[in-house]
């Protein structure tokens, strides 16, 4: 289970405090599903790592948010992909309520 378990998330190599988000869900076999995001704001390009410490292990996640120009031709594709990962995490948010409700 997620006793003693935690997200260390860190931007640019320095650990985030603010604006993160967690969530989860006891599954029926006793298991324990979580999530964890941030909601944060880049101007510059930004490198985010994700690591979830327990007793079993741990494991990390990163990635580099790359930023361009206002004014840049990719904008557009920008904006569709950002929406459409929105759209996949509120998504995602309504399903893990929808099975609070049911369990």
């Amino acid at each position: 289970g997620p006793d003693g378990s935690y997200f260390v998330w860190k931007k640019n190599g320095q650990t985030m405090k603010a604006c993160i988000m967690e969530q989860s869900h006891v599954l029926l076999d006793g298991r324990v599903h979580v999530l964890s995001w941030v909601k944060d704001s880049v101007s510059e390009n930004t490198e985010y790592t994700c690591s979830f410490v327990s007793k079993a292990g741990n494991a990390t996640s990163e990635v580099l948010i790359t930023t361009e120009d206002k004014d840049s031709a990719g904008q557009d594709a920008w904006t569709k992909e950002f929406d459409t990962w929105r759209s996949a995490i509120s998504e995602h948010a309504t399903m893990m309520q929808n099975w609070r409700k049911t369990w």
